[in-house]
């Protein structure tokens, strides 16, 4: 299984997620800058999605899951599990937290928080 994870290098909650992930042997993840990958961020922003809702992963080229649907599908594939619920409190609490986390960090070290 190929996965591919675009994500904010320059937010620090992402950017220790996605290197925490050790995907099983049986997937391939490949990690992409999002502000290093324009194009393929417009793309997504025709099929509905936007980066700056959340990180998008895409797997085999067809699949497309974003913010807690993609944390949710992560968390099912890595050896070293982070405990993220697949429950209301997560999805609509803990991670509307983080989001705005993600935003206060940026604008503190004077990084934009659009991408």
């Amino acid at each position: 299984m190929k996965i591919e994870l675009y994500y904010d290098k320059e937010c620090p909650f992402c950017n220790s997620y996605a290197n925490y992930l050790i995907i099983k042997e049986k997937s391939e993840l490949i990690l992409f800058n999002a502000r290093e990958h324009k194009t393929e961020i417009e793309e997504f922003q025709v099929k509905g999605f936007d980066i700056n809702d959340g990180f998008i992963i895409k797997v085999d080229n067809n699949i497309i899951y974003q913010g807690v649907d993609a944390i949710v599908f992560l968390n099912t594939l890595v050896k070293h599990k982070v405990y993220f619920p697949d429950n209301y409190f997560f999805r609509k609490i803990i991670y509307t937290i983080i989001k705005y986390f993600r935003k206060i960090i940026l604008l503190i070290s004077l990084k934009s928080t659009k991408i």
